[in-house]
């Protein structure tokens, strides 16, 4: 029987409590939801984060002296409840805790006083309000004092950085997709080109990593383990009261995440029943053609969306029986339907031609309009007039190329096939809410979200991408979640806030429909495979040409582990507990949250054929369409079998802090918190890693050398000369050595579960500053320490070490023929591994800010910040098994059987695994074309410094707004996750590796508002009458503006003729590395001598010597098209009944409305040709050239093409 530390028995409990919550119905989980609610509400002293925030003031007579015993009442104005009574402490302070988001009012009374009360009291979501001091008159207690609230509130009892969206914002301004992420970007610190993309939204906010961030819903968390990003859980913005981004100097509370966190709060029901229905639609008849369309004379792409739903909330009551009231008892509910029918930005591919899938390439040209020649494999001279006589032709070679569509436009090199379907997206979700307020001392809510959406998606996604466009494939996802949440007041000093969670989201599979012609059946592309079995889906393999230059480089399909499944169920158990005592609020607790990943590998189970360009590859003939017909790729892989992931995880934090009232104009805060986050592991021990300690040279594999007999290729065993086909040249010659030499296993001989090993506990102090000289003035300054959950897909744990041999093998063959695959088996070439760092960091945040909020007149709140982050240990890739700077030029590393002489120029050398540092594997870097592994390790970093403005107004009437504008650098080594090849040089020095971030934003602004157009039918005036008030009255505007720079891009260049393996060799001398370009000048041109066909200073650019180590610039050098985006909305509003809530509302929203041209991507690939360095592919010589301008936005993102969008919604 498995025993565990007593620190983690806790924990344990709950994973084993989790595994068979699994695998209750639904409707159990919510009935035992609320039993543990019930039955455990008070026998916590957790805490975590959630959605609950509180208020706190102070109590003075007229002098200014403080009054204790006063006592002191908050009242929920949307339910009409009493929520907590309190007595003031002896400094006269006052607390309530754990308070949902809503409209408050606070009493205040003592006999010999006037009853004070303050109206109107706004509380947000995770708010820590600190109320203006109340000052009690002298007099009687029937006398009373009432004010309102005022619309500006300064932050005077926190320094937490944070921004607030509320609810009339989500529903009064232009939202385009009708998901809250969109908004975003209306908080300081996040780009303003920060959109929802795919399943979830690449937010890089203070200049951090996306997966960084933490998404809660009413406090459980639905970020997805697998990406550490919102998944799945699109709800509807009528659902969604408001959320809070804490970016920021966040207090002891909150964890899980390094980065922001995203807090979002559900609505609830109110003493009155309230709800509405609404109709969203759009229709390509209505948008703008985009300027790249227009130009080639490309119709507008069908652009389709409906959406339809409703929402109700409000008391339940029996009339004279049960809650008379209204005011015990409450529900939410909710329910969107969505239909999306949405064009892709146009894909662009190069195809063969007619007469080249004859064999007739003598009007061929490559991406800069040069003639191109093919090469006879045999002879090493051209074909006759470019033309391969059929007698040549691969038995399987004419069927790959006639799988391929035909071209279907002309006149650019780089492509001659377009295409630009729309994907088919229906969706579905629910919202069901019920708040119950037990008594003045309980209160409680349960929540249930479910969402649904498919994709027929033409293209596919990560699991099934295609740029062909042959067939939908079907791909479904769904989220649902359970939460509950109960509250105690233990007295009026000590509150208890407990709260359970379960979500659950996954993508059940996606597949072609039976028909499609990406099945082999189907197609009759019927190449053999080395493991005929493998893809239990019969699809055909994923085939890649080099054809193309830049983006238009892809593997033409790429299905990669279908039928994919996927699936993460979380728990969570939070609680917060807060005490009142003197000066200080004392809270303290812990968090916990329980997880497993289930996926399958992103894997070639169906193969990948690469009929790249290599001259070290004898078949070569120069061009990939041409070794396809023949037959001859450089490169074939696959793995042996399919596998899916189980990765259970789980989080133990506690904290305690403190806030403390120093004086009435100073608050301090500060605590400490402490995260143990153990490494995810897999359940099964399928995890595999090289280690180099457990590698012996002793028991090293030999490989199969090439050779000549008799002029022809032979493989010879270097071990015992005996002569082999040449087919089994770079083959481990079995026998001889362990294949598996070096490669350790999970779970065995004292390899952690997780490969890597746990750091402990990580501590986490926080510290905060809040001092308010004036009225309308704070100073704030805080900081602290926040630790990351490693996302699996961080460091690979699901595609590559669940894949990792020997227990799984990804079978590679070089240089070989479609012919010759099935008599393939049973060799193994290098193996194909990825290592993980087994010291393993925590990916580690320390953030600082600094600043002032000031009240401005006319009810606007200004807030001036620095704002700092220092990043540490965050996940990069580097090198494995690389071979060395100018290996490819030393003589023993040179092929001897290639039938021509042998140069030292790179471009007859041996295959690189037969002379890399650990014989009988592969290695290298993942987008050099060569491998997909490296090391994962945990050295990178990064750093931002930002001044951040915000300016906003929310009065209740007339005109809102806010604004936020950022003036920031972020820099650093790695991006995203880093892929391996992004930050995986092998010296690491600044020069080479750091710089700006492709996520850095320099400038970013954007401005929200929200205006109540006056009505011209004023009081005595000729229009006030019914008719008038209608027509000129209920009128508003609302909108969005952005703006940004563009992001930092890489330029990166390739050579005539030539496939980058051989560049690399050439000019680095090893295949593992690339060169960068050589910058003679600065490449950004000032923005008066920008255009579309030369955007930055091509004439900067030149080609690196032979000799560079891949350092001659750096990254992210120059900066792409920028943004500027103004939606617009205009709204009507007819009432109807007594009611002002009682109201339909005609809706005319335009997304881009001035239909502003906002590129989206740029050709930062330059090509030379290889003798003479001159640039070849300069536009405008060459359509979408070099430095061109070459596509707008994609549509639904900030800035594309103009989208018009009608709506109706009725309010009751």
């Amino acid at each position: 029987m498995r025993t565990l530390p007593s620190r983690c028995s806790a924990a344990w409990l709950i994973i084993n409590f989790n595994k068979k919550w699994r695998k209750m119905p639904m409707l159990s989980k919510t009935r035992g939801m609320a039993t543990i609610l019930l039955v455990f509400g008070t026998s916590f002293a957790l805490l975590a984060q959630n959605t609950s925030g509180s208020i706190t003031g102070v109590i003075q007579d007229a002098s200014g002296a403080v009054i204790p015993g006063a006592q002191v009442t908050l009242i929920n104005q949307e339910q009409g409840v009493t929520f907590q009574q309190t007595i003031t402490n002896e400094t006269g302070i006052y607390f309530f805790s754990a308070l949902p988001a809503a409209t408050y009012t606070v009493t205040a009374e003592l006999p010999g006083f006037k009853k004070y009360s303050k109206k109107d009291v706004k509380l947000f979501v995770n708010d820590r309000l600190g109320l203006p001091p109340i000052v009690l008159e002298v007099g009687s207690q029937a006398e009373s004092v009432s004010v309102e609230a005022s619309a500006v509130t300064l932050e005077t009892v926190s320094a937490e950085r944070s921004g607030i969206v509320t609810g009339r914002q989500m529903v009064d301004i232009a939202l385009n997709g009708r998901n809250f992420a969109a908004l975003l970007k209306l908080v300081p610190g996040v780009p303003a080109d920060t959109a929802p993309s795919g399943l979830g939204v690449n937010a890089y906010i203070n200049g951090g990593r996306a997966n960084q961030n933490n998404f809660t819903v009413d406090g459980q968390t639905v970020t997805d383990s697998g990406v550490n990003q919102q998944f799945a859980y699109r709800l509807n913005v009528d659902a969604i009261a408001e959320f809070k981004v804490s970016t920021t100097s966040q207090g002891a509370e909150f964890g899980r995440n390094a980065g922001a966190q995203v807090q979002v709060a559900t609505k609830s029901g109110t003493q009155d029943f309230h709800g509405g229905g609404y109709w969203f639609k759009r229709h390509e008849g209505w948008n703008a053609n985009s300027f790249t369309n227009n130009r080639q004379g490309i119709p507008l792409q069908v652009y389709r969306f409906l959406t339809t739903g409703y929402f109700i909330g409000g008391p339940v009551y029996v009339p004279n029986k049960f809650n008379r009231d209204k005011s015990k008892l409450f529900f939410f509910f909710s329910h969107e339907w969505g239909r999306e029918k949405m064009p892709p930005v146009p894909v662009r591919v190069m195809v063969p031609t007619a007469a080249e899938r004859q064999g007739d390439f003598s009007n061929t040209r490559d991406a800069a309009g040069i003639p191109v020649t093919i090469k006879d494999p045999l002879t090493q001279q051209p074909f006759l007039g470019n033309k391969i006589s059929a007698d040549r032709f691969s038995p399987y070679g004419p069927s790959t190329l006639n799988w391929l569509p035909l071209p279907n436009t002309l006149g650019n090199p780089t492509y001659n096939y377009e295409t630009q379907v729309a994907s088919e997206k229906p969706s579905f979700d629910q919202v069901y809410r019920v708040d119950y307020n037990i008594s003045n001392k309980w209160r409680a809510y349960v929540r249930v979200l479910r969402d649904k959406r498919t994709e027929n998606n033409p293209y596919g996604r990560l699991d099934s991408a295609n740029d062909l466009a042959l067939s939908n494939l079907y791909a479904p996802t769904f989220g649902w979640s359970v939460s509950g949440n109960v509250v105690t007041i233990l007295s009026p000093t000590l509150t208890n806030e407990l709260q359970i969670g379960y979500t659950k989201n996954g993508i059940p599979g996606d597949a072609p429909p039976s028909d499609s012609p990406y099945y082999r059946s189907v197609s009759k592309v019927n190449v053999p495979l080395l493991y005929p079995n493998a893809d239990p889906s019969g699809l055909v393999p994923n085939f890649a040409f080099d054809i193309q230059t830049s983006r238009n480089s892809p593997q033409l399909t790429r299905f990669t582990g279908l039928p994919y499944y996927n699936a993460n169920p979380i728990t969570n158990v939070t609680d917060n507990v807060s005490k009142v005592r003197a000066a200080h609020t004392i809270k303290a607790g812990f968090f916990i949250e329980q997880g497993v990943k289930h996926e399958s590998p992103f894997r070639p189970y169906n193969g990948d054929i690469f009929f790249t360009r290599d001259s070290a590859n004898p078949g070569d003939t120069g061009w990939a369409f041409a070794n396809a017909l023949l037959g001859n790729f450089q490169r074939y892989q696959q793995f042996s079998k399919t596998v899916i992931l189980d990765a259970p995880y789980w989080n133990v934090e506690w904290y305690g802090a403190d806030t403390w009232k120093v004086t009435s104009k100073l608050t301090l805060n500060y605590g400490l918190r402490v995260n143990l986050v153990p490494p995810i592991y897999e359940e099964h021990n399928l995890f595999t890693n090289f280690d180099p300690r457990a590698y012996d040279p002793a028991k090293r594999v030999f490989l199969y050398q090439p050779t000549q007999v008799n002029g022809q290729r032979r493989a010879i065993n270097p071990v015992t000369g005996e002569i082999g086909p040449a087919a089994l040249i770079g083959v481990i010659v079995p026998g001889i050595g362990n294949p598996a030499n070096g490669i350790v296993h999970a779970g065995q001989n004292g390899i952690p579960r997780g490969l890597i090993d746990s750091r402990g506990p990580q501590w986490g102090p926080r510290f905060g500053v809040a001092y308010a000289p004036t009225a309308k003035t704070v100073f704030r300054l805080g900081g602290g320490a926040f630790y990351e959950r490693i996302s699996t897909a961080s460091v690979g744990y699901t595609t590559n070490f669940l894949t990792n041999p020997p227990d799984i093998q990804l079978s590679q063959i070089f240089f070989g023929n479609l012919s010759a695959i099935g008599s393939s088996g049973g060799t193994l070439f290098p193996l194909q591994v990825a290592q993980l760092s087994k010291d393993g960091h925590v990916p580690t945040v320390y953030n600082f800010s600094f600043g002032l909020q000031q009240e401005l007149p006319l009810e606007v709140l200004l807030d001036v910040s620095y704002v700092g982050t220092q990043s540490r240990h965050l996940v990069e890739g580097v090198p494995f098994n690389a071979v060395p700077f100018g290996s490819a030029w030393l003589p023993e590393n040179q092929d001897p059987a290639l039938g021509r002489p042998v140069t030292t120029d790179g471009s007859t050398t041996l295959r690189a695994d037969l002379y890399r540092p650990y014989p009988g594997f592969a290695g290298g870097l993942a987008t050099q074309g060569q491998s997909t592994i490296g090391t994962y390790a945990f050295g990178s970093s990064a750093n931002y410094n930002g001044l951040q403005v915000a300016a906003i107004r929310r009065a209740g009437r007339g005109l809102q707004f806010g604004s936020a504008y950022t003036w920031s650098r972020a820099l650093g080594n790695a991006d995203g996750s880093c892929g391996i090849a992004a930050c995986g040089h092998p010296l690491d020095t600044r020069r080479t590796t750091y710089g700006l971030l492709s996520l850095d934003r320099s400038h970013s602004l954007t401005f929200n508002y929200i205006y109540d157009i006056p009505s011209l039918a004023r009081p005595n005036s000729v229009l006030d009458n019914p008719l008038g008030r209608q027509i000129f009255g209920g009128w508003q505007i609302s909108g969005v503006s952005s703006f940004s720079v563009g992001a930092p891009l890489t330029i990166g260049y390739t050579l005539t003729g030539i496939g980058n393996a051989e560049r690399n060799r050439r000019i680095t001398g090893s295949e593992d590395f690339g060169p960068r370009v050589v910058l003679t000048c600065n490449p950004n041109l000032p923005r008066g001598k920008r255009t579309v066909v030369s955007f930055i200073d091509t004439s900067c650019v030149a080609p690196a010597p032979k000799g560079s180590i891949g350092n001659d610039s750096g990254l992210d050098t120059v900066r792409g098209p920028g943004l500027n985006n103004w939606d617009i909305s205009l709204f009507k509003k007819f009432q109807y009944g007594e009611n002002p809530q009682q109201y339909i509302q005609l809706r005319l929203e335009a997304y881009n409305a001035f239909n502003h041209t906002n590129w989206g991507t740029m050709n930062s690939t330059a090509q030379f040709n290889p003798n003479t360095g001159q640039l070849v592919n300069a536009s405008p010589a060459v359509r979408d050239g070099f430095g061109a301008l070459t596509a707008v936005r994609a549509t639904g993102l900030p800035g594309s093409p103009r989208i018009i969008q009608i709506a109706g919604k009725v309010y009751f």
